[in-house]
């Protein structure tokens, strides 16, 4: 009940909302739609004023005009703005797209020479050098996961991100997630388990995009728990789908913050005040890429214990496959 309450009041509050959407509070939509109210209200009652106190035809007419004129004024007005924010929303998208593009392809040359460099001439490196050119490597690569995030948004946002549908072993990229993440692991001081409750069969999914989203959630879960603490990712095998969860015992997600979990760009305050790198992408890009896959995200939170991410996705039986939401 008291979500609920705190959503409506989110909903009328008008600063907060204007500030979100980049306007000035007069255009937000949530300050239109107040004003269109009053509007149409007001004039209900002037038309049944004159209704009732005047007997001209023409009096009343032009009460139904004048009222007429003012809700298409103000219905204007609000598609307007509707479609003022849609456009920038549209060319921020195009922007972002075109810009990460650019980027890419810099990035990709930096990432090859190094690994020239490495290969061809580390010989006449000292361990100064080689730890240089390690540090460089590794803020190439996070750069280049960022333009991949952000190519994928803008997919998201333009509604094509591309999705090969195939069959996967679960327990085999799960499994290769892992050791990709296992000096992230080691530098945070945090075991990683596997439990799976039964016979795994093939899933449904796209293989590189699949490495993302487990990549995200188990990255996330190690970076978010403290030190000698525990990250377990257990594989259960369900009537028509496969759920894998990922438990950490981490700092949480206040309860407040836990309904922006997959929006663009959240990072909560826990993350904020621990300092912990991320751009608040991998989440929004993950549910999104289960979802477009025909399965379902979850998580399961709460404040300095810990957060528990699940999905679910539909595995194949007799030659066809099973939706989970069918």
């Amino acid at each position: 009940m008291k979500l609920a309450i705190q959503g409506i009041l989110d909903e009328f509050n008008l600063k907060k909302q204007a500030k979100e959407l980049g306007v000035s509070v007069w255009r937000s939509p949530g300050f239109l739609f107040i004003l269109m109210g009053i509007i149409i209200i007001a004039s209900m009652l002037a038309v049944y004023f004159v209704s009732n106190n005047s007997d001209s035809v023409e009096y009343l007419l032009m009460s139904e005009f004048f009222l007429v004129t003012v809700l298409f004024t103000i219905g204007n007005s609000i598609i307007r703005g509707v479609d003022e924010m849609a456009r920038a929303n549209k060319m921020k998208t195009e922007f972002v797209s075109i810009a990460s593009h650019q980027l890419k392809t810099p990035l990709s040359e930096i990432n090859w020479e190094l690994e020239l460099l490495v290969s061809k001439f580390s010989e006449g490196l000292n361990e100064k050098q080689e730890e240089l050119l390690k540090n460089i490597g590794n803020s190439n690569l996070r750069m280049i996961r960022m333009v991949n995030d952000l190519l994928d948004v803008a997919r998201i946002d333009q509604g094509r991100l591309p999705l090969v549908k195939e069959e996967l072993d679960i327990i085999e990229i799960i499994e290769e997630v892992i050791a990709n993440n296992k000096n992230l692991a080691s530098s945070h001081n945090v075991h990683i388990n596997i439990r799976n409750y039964g016979s795994v069969p093939k899933i449904i999914g796209d293989r590189r995009r699949m490495v993302v989203v487990l990549d995200n959630l188990l990255s996330n879960s190690i970076k978010y728990t403290k030190n000698k603490g525990n990250v377990d990712v257990a594989i259960t095998p369900e009537k028509d789908r496969i759920v894998v969860c990922v438990k950490d015992e981490g700092v949480g997600i206040p309860k407040k913050q836990q309904k922006n979990v997959f929006h663009k760009f959240f990072r909560s305050d826990n993350a904020i005040k621990n300092q912990t790198e991320g751009t608040g992408l991998g989440l929004y890009i993950a549910k999104n890429v289960i979802v477009q896959s025909g399965g379902q995200m979850w998580f399961d939170s709460e404040e300095n214990k810990g957060s528990t991410f699940c999905f679910a996705l539909p595995f194949k039986r007799n030659d066809k496959f099973y939706s989970v939401n069918r």
